[in-house]
C-alpha cells in the first residue's frame, strides 16, 4: 500500500491511496457503481447504485436520480466507483447536496486512474454539450486499484496505454521517453511492470496538475464531444483531440518528439474506433462557439492562443491534407 497527500491551492487536502484489492464497501457509505464492474462486486454488496457508464450519465436527470438516493439512504459519505463519468456525475451531485460530508472516488480505467479528479471541480453536461455544469469539490480520498485498469487492458487492449503516454507527453521528456522504450517492447506488460506505470504517471500528474497546463488533446477532445453530441467513446475523442492538437502544434511551430507520439497513437489505435470524423458536425459546433481557445502542452510547456472559428477554417482549407496525414 502506497499514500500520496495533495493539496489544491494549499486550501483542501486529498488522500491517494494505491494498492491491490482495497476494499471500499461499507454499510456507512451510499455506494455508486458503473454497472460494467458488476462482476468485480461480491455478493454482499446489494445495496450497491449501478448506473451506466460513458458520457451519457452526466446529466441533470441522473443528479436528481442521486439526490433521491442521498435522501433514501441517509448517510453522509459518497463512494463512487467507475470511469471518470461516473466520477464526475457521483461528485457533482455530492459537493451540491447539503447531506453529504465526504466523498471518495475509487477510478476503474486507466484514463480515471491517472488523470484524477484533482483540478477542482466537478462537471455535467447539458443539452448535449460536453461539461457545461461546474461545481468545485475535491475528493476526501482516492482509491487506485492497478488491478481494475488492468483488466481492463486485458479486455480492451493497448488503447489503454495511451493516457500514459499523453500524460507523460505533457509534462515531463524523461518519463515519455521511458514509456516510448517500454512500449516499444514486444514483451506483454505484467500486473507488477502496469502498476509501476500507474504509480509514476499518477506522481507525475499530482505534482503538476496546481502549476502546469491541463493534458494534450483534452481541449479539443471536449469540442469534439459536443460536436457529435457525447457519442464518442472519450477515450478515443481525447486521442482525436491529440491528433488535432498536434496538427495545430506543428503549423504554431510549439512541440517537438510529436512523431514519436502519433507513431505510438497509430500502434494503440482500437480497431473499434473511426479513423475519420464527420467534419461537417465540428464545422457546425465549431461555427456556433465562434472562438477556440488552445491550449497545446509539450514536456512541461504550454502553447495558449485564442482564435476565431474562421481563422480554424482557414487553416484548415490550408493545411487540411497535414491534418489526415498524421492519423
Amino acid at each position: 500500500m502506497k499514500t500520496l497527500s495533495f493539496e489544491l491551492r494549499k486550501e483542501q487536502r486529498c488522500e491517494i491511496i494505491f494498492g491491490k484489492n482495497i476494499d471500499v464497501v461499507s454499510p456507512e457509505s451510499i455506494f455508486v457503481m458503473d454497472s460494467g464492474l458488476n462482476n468485480l462486486m461480491p455478493k454482499k454488496s446489494g445495496d450497491v447504485h449501478v448506473l451506466p457508464g460513458g458520457e451519457h450519465v452526466k446529466s441533470i436527470d441522473r443528479v436528481f436520480e442521486l439526490y433521491q438516493l442521498f435522501r433514501t439512504k441517509g448517510q453522509s459519505r459518497v463512494v463512487a466507483l467507475g470511469g471518470g463519468a461516473i466520477i464526475d456525475l457521483a461528485g457533482y451531485s455530492a459537493f451540491s447536496h447539503s447531506q453529504i460530508e465526504e466523498f471518495y472516488a475509487v477510478p476503474s480505467t486507466s484514463l480515471s486512474q491517472t488523470l484524477l479528479p484533482l483540478h477542482g471541480k466537478f462537471y455535467i453536461n447539458f443539452e448535449f454539450k460536453k461539461d457545461m455544469l461546474a461545481i468545485y469539490g475535491l475528493p476526501d480520498k482516492i482509491y487506485i486499484d492497478p488491478g481494475l485498469s488492468y483488466s481492463r487492458f486485458l479486455e480492451r487492449g493497448n488503447c489503454e496505454l495511451m493516457p500514459f503516454l499523453f500524460i507523460a507527453y505533457s509534462y515531463d521528456e524523461h518519463a515519455f521517453r521511458y514509456l516510448e522504450r517500454l512500449f516499444g517492447s514486444s514483451e506483454k506488460l505484467s500486473i507488477d511492470a502496469w502498476s509501476d506505470i500507474i504509480w509514476i504517471v499518477i506522481k507525475l500528474y499530482s505534482e503538476r496538475v496546481n502549476d502546469s497546463p491541463g493534458v494534450i488533446g483534452m481541449r479539443f477532445a471536449n469540442i469534439l464531444e459536443s460536436a457529435f453530441r457525447l457519442k464518442l467513446d472519450f477515450l478515443n475523442a481525447l486521442a482525436f483531440g491529440v491528433v488535432f492538437e498536434i496538427w495545430l502544434g506543428k503549423i504554431f511551430g510549439v512541440v517537438k518528439g510529436e512523431e514519436n507520439l502519433l507513431g505510438l497513437l497509430r500502434k494503440f489505435w482500437s480497431r473499434q474506433w473511426p479513423l475519420r470524423l464527420d467534419f461537417s458536425s465540428i464545422n457546425e459546433y465549431l461555427s456556433q462557439i465562434k472562438k477556440l481557445e488552445l491550449e497545446i502542452p509539450c514536456f512541461g510547456n504550454a502553447f495558449h492562443e485564442k482564435i476565431n472559428a474562421e481563422d480554424f477554417f482557414s487553416l484548415l482549407k490550408d493545411h487540411g491534407k497535414e491534418l489526415e496525414s498524421l492519423l
